[in-house]
């Protein structure tokens, strides 16, 4: 119990410190980017999240790069990270032809399909998988994953990082008014407004889909003590779901609509089948070696 408390209060500590640090993050980066506050909190988050998980190992002397999954030779983590990325667009490929099946999504014909711009987009999308996934696992299967299942075992390190990672997910800072005055403690105060999601029944689809998927992830650290596959599995999917994002639309006219989160053009009951189905199919063939 102790274990999970401490868990917990680095999980809140970790968005308390990443709310102070949006406003110097903003001072820094606006004279190039001037991004909206809420990503300057976003990206702070994700920074403070490193620098907290790796104070949360160094809490039960774990502080290494083996602890944050980085272990085994490079074309060993090479490998696994390929094999990984292979598996993602094989799931996230299935969930795109059961929701073209099903007449949930259709080709987007007012985009360009150039082949500038599908190079272009295909290059952003392997960039931004890649980044969201080093960044992700490396504080979910990587430090928390690791923190957790040294105190606590494999079944609740794979529960409580499965649903940090979901839960997550659902924070959502929204826009603050142009004549806003921004400081220090603007990000604090935007905090309790930003869950407010929670108090919807409508996000159980989309919930559920990130908890299974971080289920899977989990599972795939177990087996193979490092985040290499984590990293390509996560990375694949995201890549995939920005270029659906871009060629595809919602079409908001199919009977089976309702398996589709209102929160996301992709995510929802199919999603969260596919997933759970690859999920089990995985922890059944770790049973049998």
């Amino acid at each position: 119990m102790r274990a999970i408390i401490v868990f917990s209060l680095f999980i809140a500590l970790a968005f308390i410190v990443g709310a102070v640090l949006a406003y110097p993050l903003k001072l820094l980066l606006d004279p190039a980017l001037a991004l909206a506050f809420r990503k300057y909190l976003t990206y702070a988050t994700l920074i403070s999240g490193l620098i907290i998980s790796g104070i949360y190992l160094q809490l039960y002397n774990l502080l290494s790069f083996k602890a944050f999954g980085y272990n085994g030779n490079i074309s060993g983590f090479i490998k696994g990270l390929l094999n990984g990325f292979v598996y993602g667009l094989t799931i996230m490929l299935l969930i795109e032809v059961i929701l073209f099946l099903l007449g949930i999504h259709e080709i987007d014909t007012t985009r360009s399909y150039s082949f500038a711009s599908l190079s272009i987009l295909l290059c952003k999308a392997i960039v931004m998988g890649l980044l969201i996934a080093v960044i992700e696992e490396s504080i979910f299967r990587g430090a928390l994953f690791t923190g957790l299942y040294k105190q606590t075992g494999a079944v609740i390190a794979t529960f409580f990082s499965s649903l940090v990672y979901a839960t997550v997910h659902f924070i959502r800072y929204r826009d603050l008014p142009a004549d806003t005055d921004i400081g220090w403690f603007t990000g604090l105060t935007m905090m309790p407004e930003a869950f407010r999601r929670f108090y919807e029944w409508s996000i159980v689809d989309y919930f559920l889909t990130l908890f299974i998927f971080g289920v899977l992830l989990a599972l795939l650290r177990l087996k193979h003590k490092s985040i290499a596959a984590c990293i390509g599995v996560h990375a694949g999917i995201v890549m995939l779901i920005k270029l659906s994002d871009y060629v595809t639309n919602r079409t908001h006219s199919s009977s089976y609509d309702y398996l589709v989160s209102q929160y996301n053009s992709t995510f929802g009951w199919i999603s969260f089948i596919v997933i759970f189905l690859f999920t089990l199919f995985y922890f059944v063939k770790l049973q049998k070696k």
